[in-house]
């Protein structure tokens, strides 16, 4: 059995120490930089994306979202690209969407071609 004196100064520190690693776990868990990632993925006729947080999909994007019709990204590099621009707007609390400006930025046409 624990004496009164050590259990004033054990049982303080034992709550103190319970609590960090409870703050530490949580801020890994909850760390947007830390959880989302992206992932190319090869679909027929070209690239997709795909966003993961904590190793499990979010957002499976095989096709450019914008445009009309179901268009793949040309290539890795575009489709990479534009999972990084979706990535860091998760990660800045926005709004996932592609804008047809950031097809553009990617350099892609209206069709979804490199231009």
């Amino acid at each position: 059995m624990i004496d009164k004196s050590k259990g004033r100064i054990l049982y303080p520190l034992l709550f103190a120490i319970f609590s960090i690693v409870i703050l530490y776990c949580s801020f890994q868990y909850f760390s947007p930089s830390d959880n989302y990632k992206v992932k190319t993925v090869e679909v027929s006729d070209g690239w997709g994306y795909q966003i993961l947080r904590n190793d499990t999909v979010i957002i499976n994007q095989p096709f450019i979202p914008v445009l009309a019709g179901k268009r793949v990204f040309p290539d890795k590099k575009s489709a990479l690209k534009a999972g990084t621009i979706v990535k860091d707007r998760l990660n800045n609390h926005q709004l996932p969407a592609l804008t047809k400006e950031d097809i553009e930025k990617i350099g892609l046409d209206g069709s979804g071609n490199k231009k």
